[in-house]
């Protein structure tokens, strides 16, 4: 993100930076950059260009939504009264910046904000349709298997292949998924994209572009295995029990939702095929973050029993 386009961005809102800007970490998606202007720090948030128009302005009434209940910062308008600013095949948003603010610390403390973003979208209705971020493949191994069929590349095939392996060695690979509940979800709840600020003491939710309807349970997992890293069984399981009692005080979570959880989670992430290919379809190779997933991926298959006994335990 360049300072031309900052500042054309800018420019739409009535702003005008009075600094450099700062990128932020992240990006699989989009692009942010914190921005220091005349009336403060603000966050400026490039959406991925293969976003369609109503994906974006789903991105911004759920993110406004959010805001108003202050479990995300406050959005700003355009001069036209918009959420958001169209600059060439580019769409930015603005947000207000939470100054001296720091990432999320503990895994307790992204399960209670989640269960409570969770709770504030039960009231949530979008205006207008937008196909989900999210999609739950039915049945899960069938994108992977045309997949392994059209590419040439030798790291693509064996990764697919141990994606597929793990779908049958668990029984998951012809499951269907069509029946399994969908809320709205933040779709990429990570230690990065929550804020605490220092005064006052709250904590703020950024980056709604893979808002989706999803299933709950799959979130709840997710955003744990993006807060910790590689533990030992021992820490990993007393670990995996504290953050799922702080969001059960916040939101309890059904017991079925307990029973699939972690089934869930492993068949979404094996069957999941954007690491494979292109936005526009077409096969590509193992990037890093791809193979930093197929990692993630072994290490919960290899607990996957020891994450069930925990995420079914009864709660005290």
């Amino acid at each position: 993100m360049g300072a031309t386009e900052l500042t054309a961005c800018l420019h739409q809102y009535g702003l005008q930076a009075s600094g450099p800007a700062r990128l932020l970490p992240g990006g699989h998606v989009g692009q942010s950059a914190v921005v220091p202007t005349a009336q403060g720090l603000l966050v400026v948030k490039r959406c991925n260009r293969r976003f369609e128009r109503a994906r974006v302005q789903l991105a911004a009434q759920t993110h406004q939504h959010a805001a108003r209940a202050g479990f995300a910062p406050p959005l700003r308008l355009t001069l036209d009264g918009q959420w958001t600013a169209q600059v060439d095949d580019a769409t930015y948003t603005v947000t207000e910046y939470v100054d001296h603010a720091e990432q999320a610390g503990p895994p307790t403390a992204l399960a209670s904000a989640l269960a409570a973003l969770h709770n504030r979208f039960e009231s949530f209705s979008p205006q207008g349709h937008c196909e989900d971020f999210l999609q739950l493949p039915d049945p899960p191994a069938a994108d992977l298997e045309r997949i392994r069929r059209q590419t040439h590349d030798a790291a693509s095939r064996h990764a697919i292949d141990w994606r597929m392996k793990i779908l049958a060695e668990f029984g998951l690979d012809a499951q269907s998924l069509a029946a399994v509940p969908r809320s709205w979800v933040h779709g990429d709840a990570r230690p990065d994209n929550l804020l605490i600020a220092h005064s006052p003491d709250r904590r703020l939710f950024i980056d709604f572009d893979q808002v989706s309807r999803f299933p709950r349970p799959y979130e709840i997992v997710r955003a744990f295995v993006a807060c910790i890293p590689q533990l030992s069984s021992h820490l990993l399981g007393s670990t995996f029990r504290e953050y799922l009692n702080a969001y059960h005080a916040v939101a309890p979570i059904p017991t079925t939702d307990r029973a699939i959880m972690v089934d869930l989670y492993i068949t979404v992430q094996a069957a999941e095929t954007r690491t494979f290919t292109t936005p526009q379809g077409e096969i590509r190779d193992m990037p890093a973050f791809a193979r930093a997933r197929h990692q993630q991926l072994t290490w919960i298959t290899e607990n996957c029993d020891l994450l069930r006994r925990v995420a079914e335990e009864a709660q005290p």
